[in-house]
């Protein structure tokens, strides 16, 4: 890993669901200037492809925002869902899954010589994103940043510009949702509780056997 000079620091990883959330945060980077490299976890019942069909349509219209074409990691994050779901406590799951997301994030963005990660978070919107939890993921930021460019825009501001760049008729879509969700999901993690519950698994195999399963696509 080089040292922080060297990133190529135009590039972004963008943490992209099928949301409302996410690919305004990344518009919002790429009208800044800033090219995108899309991650996206496909889970659970996407027997028929519409979560990635979805993020496909997604990115295929935010790329007629950029330069060039963009480069797009799948990954199949049920396996790693059901390790948090059989072998932690349940009330963490979001937390464990989006900590794996955002290190995986890390991983590949070592890979592709940037330390730049954007989320969709907007402050309080689900129980990921209260400041406690997101505070929660700040100890895995010690060589990248991570930027939120909507923290604090509220569910209106996001719809708004959905639609005024052309998103919002295929970000609306029902498509393939997650199964594992907690039924009481914790909102006031606390690190010490994360970590233990983290010892219980090789959280770098995680990441390794995650990126190899992957699927990348240039769109």
């Amino acid at each position: 890993m080089g040292k922080r000079g060297y990133y190529n620091l135009t590039n972004f990883i963008s943490l992209l669901s099928g949301g409302l959330d996410s690919p305004v945060a990344a518009y919002l980077m790429i009208k800044k200037g800033f090219q995108p490299i899309f991650l996206s976890f496909l889970t659970s019942d996407d027997n028929f492809h519409s979560m990635r069909n979805k993020i496909i349509k997604i990115i295929e219209k935010l790329s007629m925002y950029t330069h060039s074409k963009v480069k797009l990691y799948l990954i199949d994050h049920d396996s790693n869902l059901e390790l948090f779901k059989n072998d932690c406590e349940r009330k963490l799951t979001c937390i464990l899954c989006k900590r794996l997301m955002i290190r995986i994030a890390i991983h590949i963005a070592k890979n592709e010589n940037t330390a730049l990660i954007v989320t969709g978070d907007i402050l309080g919107e689900q129980a990921s994103q209260t400041l406690s939890n997101l505070y929660a993921y700040n100890d895995l930021a010690k060589e990248i940043t991570i930027l939120r460019p909507l923290i604090g825009f509220n569910k209106n501001d996001v719809i708004q510009l959905n639609r005024d760049i052309g998103l919002y008729e295929i970000c609306s879509k029902k498509s393939a949702s997650c199964q594992f969700n907690p039924q009481y999901p914790e909102t006031n993690a606390k690190l010490k509780e994360i970590n233990a519950e983290e010892t219980k698994m090789d959280i770098n195999n995680l990441i390794i056997s995650s990126i190899k399963r992957s699927e990348i696509l240039f769109l």
